[in-house]
């Protein structure tokens, strides 16, 4: 059903006095604390009729009216004021806190996270793509003496991997340097989902039957199950615990402890994240997150995927504020990715 002027304009109101205050919103805030032009009775009706509709809910305790998760969702999607463009000051520190000495991109995904939290004083969430387009640069295999060797592996988003191997048998040294010659034509460059069993058979028929193979390839399988996988770095969970609507230590230990027990519990319930995109409640799922709100927006990196960055805290937050900010924060982390890991070609543009 679709909502008058009238109802949006008070639903708009309560909301507003609630992110700010906490505290329940009764027709007589309303009346002194808004120049709303309509009567107290006349609110009165309208606050009913939004809690029949589902907007508003009525705390046992109080006369006053909380939002419901459909009315921050009416909020974010209908009533709330979307800001213009600001100063990038999210961006800028996040270029001066990150960018030093920063060569993996885990990394600067989790320092970025890390900033996040001490910007907006909410739980961070920061999450890696799913990196099946990610290639590799360079092979590289360093023998410590005839049986074992150290692997090498350096991908286009600049992680670089390494491990011990030992083989069954000695490796002479043209038979580890003809391996890494081979490796490096015909496996760098491919997306890592495009590294299959057939690929591993050119470089065993060109490489011949070495013993450092069978280990090169369990590695190299390993390797592309690990950063084929997303990371989902946490950030400042005890940042909920300054909320009154976490006061109750056990529902804040649940919410933290499912968390923190498994941070993939916050990969959003879509993966595809468009600008910037609000889960209100219920829309988390059917857990402890079902009474907070998560807000992400997507970071890109070029040709290789998109990774998401976000907050969580309770439902009752600045949203119009909160989305500005994630909004900066994103579009200066797409830069210094940029700046930091991709050549031009692979930049989108």
């Amino acid at each position: 059903m679709e909502l008058s002027a009238r109802k949006k304009q008070i639903l708009k109101a309560i909301i507003g006095d609630y992110i700010r205050t906490a505290e329940p919103v009764g027709s007589k805030a309303l009346t002194e604390g808004h120049e709303l032009p309509f009567s107290s009775a006349t609110i009165r009706n309208e606050m009913s009729e939004l809690e029949e509709m589902g907007y508003l809910e009525k705390p046992h305790t109080s006369a006053g009216r909380i939002p419901s998760p459909q009315g921050y969702r009416l909020y974010v999607d209908e009533l709330m004021e979307k800001p213009g463009e600001t100063a990038d000051d999210d961006g800028a520190a996040l270029q001066q806190t990150v960018l030093a000495k920063v060569r993996e991109l885990d990394h600067l995904v989790q320092e970025a996270g890390k900033l996040l939290t001490s910007l907006t004083n909410y739980a961070s969430v920061a999450i890696t793509p799913a990196l099946a387009q990610i290639s590799i640069r360079q092979f590289e295999i360093i023998a410590v003496d005839k049986m074992n060797f150290v692997i090498v592996v350096v991908t286009d988003s600049g992680t670089v991997k390494n491990k011990m191997v030992r083989t069954v048998s000695e490796v002479t040294k043209d038979e580890a340097e003809l391996l890494t010659y081979v490796l490096n034509q015909t496996l760098t460059g491919l997306p890592l989902s495009n590294i299959t069993a057939e690929r591993f058979d050119i470089v065993r028929r060109a490489a011949g039957l070495t013993a450092l193979l069978a280990p090169v390839a369990e590695y190299i399988a390993e390797l592309i199950a690990e950063l084929s996988d997303q990371k989902v770095y946490l950030d400042g969970t005890s940042k909920l615990l300054r909320f009154p609507e976490y006061r109750d230590t056990k529902k804040a230990q649940t919410l933290l402890d499912y968390m923190e027990d498994d941070s993939r519990h916050l990969l959003p319930a879509t993966r595809k994240i468009d600008g910037i995109q609000f889960f209100i409640g219920p829309e988390n799922g059917e857990n402890p997150l079902s009474e907070t709100s998560a807000i992400y927006a997507k970071y890109d990196i070029g040709k290789i995927g998109q990774g998401a960055i976000g907050i969580v805290g309770p439902t009752r937050m600045d949203y119009a504020k909160l989305s500005a900010q994630l909004s900066r924060f994103a579009k200066g982390l797409n830069r210094l990715i940029a700046e930091t890991f991709l050549d031009d070609k692979d930049a989108k543009h």
